[in-house]
């Protein structure tokens, strides 16, 4: 955000006491957002971002009229250079999973205290994001899940690796698997990037030293 810009913030959560006391903690730490409103519910808040913009929105996505995650991609789409932060009560690993997902710019938790929600906000108004720990740990362990899909290799990958560790052709492979000579090519171009291969030989010797296909007796 631009130094001296007025930044105004939308506060959604069906629970006043939440509302006043997030309200109090900006207005008191956080003096460069100038214009604070607050909502209710996801009709409100969708009502009101229809007339006005807002740079920050800070959420509970637990509420009585509408799922939270259907209210933060309607935010995405009326205003999608908005900051978005999501304020729960859920630390189930798989809520924080499916909140991962939404491209949040934080994610904090009804149980921490008011000097992190100062430090989450200072941090997302600067552009950055902010996971506490826990989050952190689940965002990379989903980052990780996803690249090993990405190496994961499939049946046919592993019918072309298989035939050309016994030293067989393009043409040859493409003719025992039924398929052209492109279709093999893609595959060991596939191969070469997923095992981190220079040429065959060493996508070979990777492959037999990562177990995925046995030493020829």
């Amino acid at each position: 955000m631009k130094e001296n810009r007025q930044i105004s913030a939308l506060l959604v959560d069906d629970h006043d006491l939440v509302l006043q006391g997030l309200k109090r903690i900006l207005e008191y730490a956080v003096p460069e957002i100038k214009m604070i409103c607050k909502v209710s519910s996801g009709k409100e808040a969708l009502s009101l971002i229809d007339i006005q913009p807002f740079e920050l929105f800070l959420l509970d996505v637990e509420l009585p009229d509408m799922s939270g995650i259907d209210l933060i991609a309607s935010i995405r789409k009326k205003q999608p250079k908005a900051r978005i932060m999501v304020n729960t009560m859920h630390e189930e690993i798989w809520f924080v999973r499916s909140l991962l997902q939404c491209n949040l710019d934080a994610i904090l938790f009804k149980s921490i205290d008011s000097r992190q929600v100062v430090d989450a906000v200072h941090a997302v108004l600067q552009g950055k994001k902010y996971f506490c720990p826990y989050v952190e740990r689940v965002r990379l362990q989903l980052k990780s899940q996803e690249k090993n899909r990405k190496n994961e290799l499939t049946l046919r990958e592993l019918d072309v690796l298989k035939l050309l560790s016994e030293g067989k052709s393009t043409q040859e492979i493409a003719q025992e698997l039924c398929v052209s000579a492109n279709t093999v090519d893609t595959h060991r171009r596939h191969l070469m990037e997923k095992l981190d291969a220079r040429n065959v030989v060493d996508l070979v010797v990777i492959a037999i030293s990562r177990g995925i296909i046995p030493i020829r007796s």
